[in-house]
């Protein structure tokens, strides 16, 4: 009796047997013309950001991600009270808020002052750490002012140069 599986069956087996088949038969140049060779060229990159910067940018992201799993344990806890999961919420609010506006002038610093910089808000508190060989105070207040503007809030800015 023929039923939908033998059908499948016969049909996928003769599939199979007409492309080994075919397969078997291709020479050698056909068969190269249909399989791609990976690329062989040489790529190297290139990164132009001092060591200090990637390093802060690390530790940052480090005490960040711990900060971030904290709360996250503390709004999924069935043990936490009402109270304490409207805080860890807020809180991962105001990190997130925070990391979008260091993103924004980090932006506005290579943009704006041709700069690579690395920005960290903690609170009232806005450390910037420009990456210059030159210690120049003039444009260390032009960047306290732009980010004052930027941020629109009393806040504690410290320009520091590597």
């Amino acid at each position: 009796m023929i039923n939908k599986q033998s059908i499948w069956f016969t049909f996928l087996f003769s599939v199979i047997l007409v492309l080994s088949i075919f397969y078997i038969t291709m020479n050698e140049q056909e068969l190269s013309d249909y399989i791609d060779l990976p690329d062989t060229t040489d790529t190297t990159l290139v990164v132009n950001e001092s060591t200090e910067l990637v390093s802060l940018r690390i530790q940052s992201d480090e005490e960040l991600l711990e900060t971030i799993n904290q709360l996250q344990e503390v709004l999924l806890s069935e043990t936490s009270d009402v109270n304490s999961k409207n805080d860890a919420y807020n809180d991962l609010l105001m990190i997130s808020n925070n990391k979008s506006d260091e993103e924004e002038i980090e932006k506005i610093i290579k943009d704006e002052f041709t700069y690579e910089s690395f920005v960290k808000i903690n609170g009232n508190n806005v450390t910037v750490v420009i990456e210059s060989e030159k210690h120049d105070y003039g444009i260390a207040n032009k960047i306290m002012r732009r980010i004052s503007e930027k941020l629109n809030d009393n806040k504690y800015i410290t320009v520091k140069f590597s």
